[in-house]
């Protein structure tokens, strides 16, 4: 767990300074559109890494095996009270 931790926080210290480095490409003067442009494309094709790098991930651990089937059980838990007793009131009723 505490791996994890780290890793998380060394990854947003690496995204918090490519966020800052397009920043500077304004300093300058003329002709720093492009180098802005380029540094936009960076950050583009990081995302789009760090997004397949976590779906990858998710679908490895198995989380993405049965969706629905959290909101099933929030829906199951949501008609019984605090005891485990259903809920009449709250009973859906087929027409």
């Amino acid at each position: 767990m505490k791996r994890k931790v780290v890793i998380s926080l060394l990854l947003v210290v690496v995204m918090m300074m490519v966020f800052i480095a397009p920043a500077s490409a304004h300093e300058g003067v003329g002709g720093d559109e492009l180098a802005e442009a380029g540094d936009m494309l960076l950050i583009a094709m990081i995302f789009v890494l760090m997004t397949g790098l976590g779906v990858m991930w998710s679908w490895a651990n198995g989380e993405l095996k049965n969706p629905e089937a959290i909101k099933n059980q929030m829906l199951l838990d949501a008609l019984l009270d605090e005891d485990g007793d259903e809920l009449d009131k709250y009973a859906l009723t087929e027409a």
